[in-house]
């Protein structure tokens, strides 16, 4: 996360509901940070899980929490079901994960039985496609952004640079649910390190390193993004859109 994801990150948290909750899930929560941000805003009493793939961001989030006996993190791949009971949860939360998943709707429907009746579910997601620069060149800016946002990497089970923009329809599709869909536009007019924009243009140069890009484009690119922040012109945006309800039946 760069600084200033922080506001967007705050949004989806005060969607979450997440006062009073008595027990709370994050599915693909990495190193816990958005539990540890959630648990300011429970009354300091709830049962925080965080549940994810990688042994690694696991082991990382064990560590962040320390001896906090409220939170616990297990490392699973959830393509394989939730290990949790039936109406276990009054809220669900996940961010950037569903693209990844082969099966949404089987996804969804664990979510819907760990949830209490009324449960509350917020899942979030970038839509990558939405990234938007501007430049001279429009037909390179669409193909770099494009050929990132259609890029399966190898940790990634599947993808979909639309996600974000697909939730609703994910949802709907499910049957289980009652909500709505909030976007949040991040953008930045500075261009350097802890801005997402700049983090992202970082993660562009694997696409020359995998052969996706050419480097002469790349570094076209690239120098049209420095020219226009010498001279206070540059800019960046990206659409997150969360959606927000609860549980049905």
């Amino acid at each position: 996360m760069t600084p200033d994801t922080v506001p967007v990150r705050d949004f989806i948290h005060v969607l979450l509901q997440p006062a009073g909750a008595s027990s709370i899930l994050d599915i693909g929560c990495g190193r816990g940070e958005d539990l540890r941000q959630i648990a300011q805003l429970t009354g300091g009493d709830a049962r925080l899980v965080g549940i994810d793939a990688s042994e690694a961001t696991i082991a990382d989030a064990r560590r962040g929490a320390a001896d906090d006996s409220r939170y616990s993190f297990l490392a699973h791949d959830v393509t394989t079901g939730l290990p949790f009971g039936d109406d276990e949860f009054d809220c669900v939360l996940s961010v950037n994960l569903l693209e990844c998943i082969p099966d949404r709707q089987q996804l969804l429907r664990e979510v819907h039985r760990v949830l209490k009746p009324g449960g509350r579910v917020v899942f979030a997601h970038w839509d990558w496609d939405s990234q938007l620069f501007d430049g001279d060149d429009k037909a390179l800016v669409r193909q770099i952004v494009h050929t990132f946002a259609d890029w399966q990497q190898a940790w990634m089970a599947d993808a979909d640079a639309w996600m974000g923009r697909r939730l609703w329809r994910t949802f709907q599709e499910s049957g289980g649910f009652e909500g709505a869909v909030h976007p949040f536009v991040l953008t930045n007019t500075r261009f350097g390190p802890g801005t997402y924009g700049h983090a992202s243009i970082e993660n562009f140069r694997g696409l020359v390193k995998r052969g996706m890009l050419a480097p002469e484009r790349y570094e076209s690119f690239y120098r049209s993004v420095v020219e226009l922040a010498a001279t206070n012109r540059y800019f960046y945006s990206i659409t997150m859109f969360v959606y927000a309800g609860n549980k049905r039946g």
